[in-house]
């Protein structure tokens, strides 16, 4: 099928509505430190008012501040993800998404050529419309970009739902990496709280969980043996307690686990193909290091977001309850082999 999308040059814009679309959950929350229904990004006014970021370096505008910014940061290669359609799987119309997504990796592609050294890009698609999805993995990796992200979740429907096995399959032929990205949007858990914060709290990692989940217990990583994943922006210390409780269940014959995988989930998860995003200042990293190893870990500045901590790069590279190679490992070795770079 050949996919039809809108031109590249409608780049996506951010409006301001007194209410939010009534035919989208969203309605526009009233509540301080929610920002648009179904994109994760500020009203356009409040763009730069809390990130400490100029707007040409949140935008990627001014490629200068940007790359000014990285500097006192101490990073020296930034792989970009978005925050304007960071929800963009849950849109109900996926061709509408896919086309948008298009225009985006278009963009994406063309502001990173501009400092190709220092900036890459990941795409984007929408599981909503799978084959359209998969038809533009292979324009992503000829673009130039480091891999593609999806949510955990795709609308009511997990990730290793069947409807989605053209766009594994596609990525597992050519090899692009996965990267399963923090998301609000989790059926009956984003609503299910009158506040944001909450919100925050719960529905922000059940999507990752249960994007892990497909990965690990459905037969994924079988199936497609080139494909690896990471999960991003969800923390960390959650990790072995979920990853025991998987095995858990795996060893257990009540839940017939063998019927669906051949080994156990600690398995794959070992084998290599799997990573987690962390920050630098994350107080128990230096404990989940030793217990789920060092070379699963991706430092993750979290810029220009407003919730960041500043210049946790440079206090990455200096705590001393990580060794010299873990650190290593973390701020530089462990992308570079998630992203084949």
């Amino acid at each position: 099928m050949r996919p039809i999308f809108p031109s590249a040059a409608r780049l996506p814009m951010l409006t301001i509505r007194a209410h939010g679309d009534s035919r989208s959950r969203g309605r526009r929350p009233k509540v301080e430190g929610a920002g648009n229904p179904g994109s994760a990004a500020p009203q356009g006014k409040k763009l730069a008012r809390f990130r400490r970021a100029s707007i040409g370096s949140q935008t990627l505008s001014n490629i200068k501040e940007r790359l000014e910014d990285l500097d006192k940061e101490g990073i020296e290669i930034q792989f970009l993800y978005p925050s304007f359609l960071l929800h963009v799987n849950s849109w109900e119309d996926g061709i509408l998404a896919n086309g948008v997504c298009h225009a985006y990796n278009s963009w994406l592609a063309e502001v990173c050529a501009r400092a190709s050294d220092r900036l890459k890009g990941v795409g984007l698609v929408s599981l909503r419309d799978p084959e359209r999805a998969a038809a533009e993995l292979s324009r992503i990796k000829e673009l130039g970009m480091a891999g593609v992200m999806v949510s955990g979740t795709v609308g009511v429907k997990a990730l290793s739902d069947e409807a989605h096995e053209a766009f594994f399959a596609e990525a597992n032929r050519i090899q692009l990496p996965i990267a399963v990205h923090f998301s609000l949007e989790f059926p009956g858990v984003s609503d299910l709280f009158a506040h944001f914060f909450p919100t925050r709290v719960l529905a922000g990692i059940f999507p990752i969980m249960a994007g892990f989940t497909s990965v690990l217990c459905t037969g994924l990583m079988e199936r497609y043996p080139n494909l690896r994943f990471a999960f991003l922006e969800g923390g960390i210390n959650w990790v072995p307690a979920f990853l025991e409780r998987m095995d858990d269940h795996f060893e257990n014959p009540r839940y017939f686990a063998r019927h669906v995988i051949s080994r156990s989930p600690s398995e794959y998860f070992k084998s290599g193909r799997i990573f987690f995003g962390c920050e630098g200042n994350e107080r128990f990293l230096s404990r989940i290091v030793e217990e789920i190893g060092e070379d699963k870990l991706i430092y993750s500045s979290d810029y220009p977001h407003a919730d960041r901590i500043e210049g946790t790069a440079r206090f990455l590279m200096q705590r001393e309850d990580l060794s010299a190679t873990a650190r290593k490992q973390i701020a530089e070795e462990n992308a570079r082999r998630f992203y084949g770079i």
